[in-house]
């Protein structure tokens, strides 16, 4: 069952209320809101092409993803998905069982703090599972060299890629929600991704996952980045919340996101900006040249 975990790679968005299923077709540009499998999700700003859509069967369980991106100057600046399983009504107890093993003991990828994750929140109860992530990853590695070598599942981004001769970013960030509760026969996972230069952020200056700025082992060294990406996770915890409410979750099977903070602590901003102000003196000093402080500052 390890396939159950893996069609969460690349993320999705949601939104309110429920309406008619959007009628999808494959390379076509969307934007706003599209409907699917009776949930609504609300697309992040711009044109997001519809390049995928994935049903298959997995033992007893019926699978599918719809997948998007979205493309400025041929660098990929999000990538965008929802998926569902289902057990048609028969194995609800099974699917649980087998989903809440995934999410919790998977080797790779699991509702579990681990080094690349910046937030993780979870419930387990029984056979349901509520789960929402967030986290840095390096595109390249997730899509050519993966943690787990029998992962397969990102062979259609890989292909849409290669075809369109794309760039990847040389980091992302991501959130990821999981759902699954045993009183519907509906696993809902949902995320996405994004590149956060294109959203606002400071130019990045590593490009792997362990160097990465974003990376919680590094992120208090960066507080503007840590600031950015602090925000970005909590617009995106508001996000499974709203999924939550369209699922019916009841009050005491929804995520406490009460702990996440959404501004960087005064003092740090303090020390920020006694370090600009140091910069800016060698800078005119001569110190520094106008390359090496321009360098510089991107490090806050």
């Amino acid at each position: 069952m390890k396939l159950l975990f893996l069609f969460i790679i690349f993320f999705t968005f949601v939104t309110e209320a429920y309406s008619a299923n959007t009628k999808l077709k494959k390379n076509e540009k969307y934007s706003n809101k599209i409907t699917w499998k009776n949930i609504q999700f609300k697309l992040p700003n711009g044109e997001w092409i519809y390049y995928s859509k994935e049903p298959f069967h997995l033992q007893n369980f019926s699978l599918g993803c719809i997948k998007f991106i979205n493309i400025q100057n041929k660098i990929i600046n999000g990538a965008f998905s929802a998926c569902y399983i289902t057990s048609g009504g028969k194995w609800r107890q099974a699917l649980g069982a087998e989903l809440r093993n995934e999410w919790q003991n998977n080797k790779y990828d699991s509702c579990n703090l681990r080094p690349e994750y910046f937030y993780v929140k979870a419930i387990f109860k029984g056979a349901s599972s509520n789960c929402f992530i967030s986290r840095h990853l390096d595109p390249n590695k997730e899509l050519y060299f993966p943690d787990d070598p029998t992962n397969t599942s990102s062979g259609g981004l890989k292909k849409y890629i290669n075809d369109n001769s794309l760039i990847l970013p040389k980091i992302m960030l991501g959130f990821q929600s999981v759902y699954y509760s045993n009183k519907r026969d509906k696993a809902i996972t949902m995320g996405l991704s994004i590149n956060p230069e294109a959203y606002g952020a400071n130019d990045m200056l590593f490009e792997t996952e362990e160097t990465s700025e974003y990376h919680r082992s590094n992120i208090n060294n960066y507080p503007l980045k840590k600031k950015f990406f602090e925000e970005w996770t909590k617009k995106m915890s508001i996000e499974h919340s709203v999924l939550e409410n369209q699922l019916e979750a009841t009050k005491d099977f929804k995520l406490d996101f009460g702990d996440l903070k959404a501004s960087i602590p005064i003092e740090n901003s303090t020390d920020l900006i006694n370090d600009l102000n140091k910069l800016i003196e060698l800078y005119k000093s001569g110190v520094l040249n106008a390359e090496e402080f321009e360098k510089a500052k991107k490090n806050y």
